[in-house]
């Protein structure tokens, strides 16, 4: 069994602004750097052995934030590419956005649930190879794909996880999880 502790980035510019981010790359405000520092005590009582992060700036400096060990940067935990609702906030969307949110509608261009998923799947099972607890610093999408794949809980079940927060599986040597901790926020 291996602890996975997934943790969405801090806040950015259009985090506060409520601007669907995707692959855009925003690195945190002052105030989603600080937050990151004040999760790191919920962090270190697993004493992460390893790091992994997404790609993006808003992961890496969260995991810098968070833990002095050395990140390996996997792809695979990038946010989902958002298509042509990247940017934009809510209003704009309209009605596909509660739609979206739900899992039941894949932005224009964008990335499907299905996809997501099956993206993650490599990505979590290569996490759960390291020796645990393994700090894993994504995205609020990749999170809950992780979490409809392996616990069941879809995005229509289970609010937002925050920026930043904590969310801990343990994934099991036959690749079924269990929820430890969901959405902590300090």
């Amino acid at each position: 069994m291996t602890a996975l502790l997934l943790v969405r980035h801090g806040a950015t510019s259009w985090t506060a602004e409520r601007r669907l981010q995707g692959r855009t790359d925003i690195d945190l405000t002052a105030k989603g750097r600080a937050d990151a520092v004040a999760l790191r005590d919920a962090v270190s009582v697993w004493a992460p052995s390893s790091v992994v992060a997404s790609p993006l700036l808003r992961a890496r400096s969260t995991a810098s934030a968070l833990s002095d060990l050395e990140p390996s940067i996997d792809e695979r935990w990038a946010e989902a590419t958002l298509g042509e609702w990247e940017g934009r906030v809510p209003a704009e969307i309209g009605p596909d956005y509660a739609e979206w949110r739900a899992g039941r509608l894949v932005p224009p261009g964008g990335e499907s649930a299905p996809a997501l998923r099956a993206r993650i799947e490599g990505a979590v099972a290569d996490a759960a190879r390291r020796p645990g607890p393994v700090l894993v610093v994504t995205h609020g999408g990749t999170i809950r794909a992780v979490l409809a794949r392996y616990i069941g809980l879809t995005a229509d079940l289970i609010e937002p996880v925050a920026a930043p927060s904590l969310t801990a599986i343990d994934v099991q040597h036959d690749g079924s999880a269990r929820l430890v901790a969901f959405n902590v926020a300090r």
